[in-house]
């Protein structure tokens, strides 16, 4: 049976720029790929990718043809998006305003919430509430 992860952009990141690949999150992405892992997204997911692939660009921490290729990447790692349901913006709001997040960060949580899951962040707003939430995990 394939583990199901809830990862957001954070993790996502060091797996193309260069300063924040580690040996965990390289094992990450050869699981995923290998298809021992199954990431569960929320759409926004594709939207974060995109926009830290050009935010790398335009910081000069890949050039245009390196974001190209991880763009390709990205297009090969299994994913299930999951599209809000009507009762999601409601779920989304109330952590965000909850747990003081930005509504794209209440949304992996609300996900992850929502399905059992754990989320594996790097983002310092999420894992600051690992003590409320134990299956909030860093790489």
């Amino acid at each position: 049976m394939k583990q199901e992860l809830v990862i957001d952009a954070s993790v996502a990141a060091s797996w193309v720029i260069p300063d924040e690949k580690s040996e965990k999150s390289e094992r990450l992405l050869k699981n995923t790929l290998e298809e021992k892992i199954l990431l569960v997204e929320p759409v926004l997911w594709q939207y974060e990718i995109l926009n830290l692939l050009k935010s790398a660009v335009s910081r000069k921490r890949l050039s245009e043809s390196m974001a190209k290729k991880a763009l390709h990447l990205f297009a090969n790692v299994p994913v299930e998006f999951v599209s809000p349901d009507h009762h999601s913006p409601s779920h989304i709001l109330h952590s965000s305003l909850q747990h003081n997040l930005s509504a794209y960060d209440a949304a992996y949580l609300a996900l992850a919430e929502l399905r059992g899951l754990p989320l594996i962040t790097q983002d310092k707003d999420l894992l600051s509430l690992q003590p409320r939430f134990p299956w909030i995990k860093t790489l």
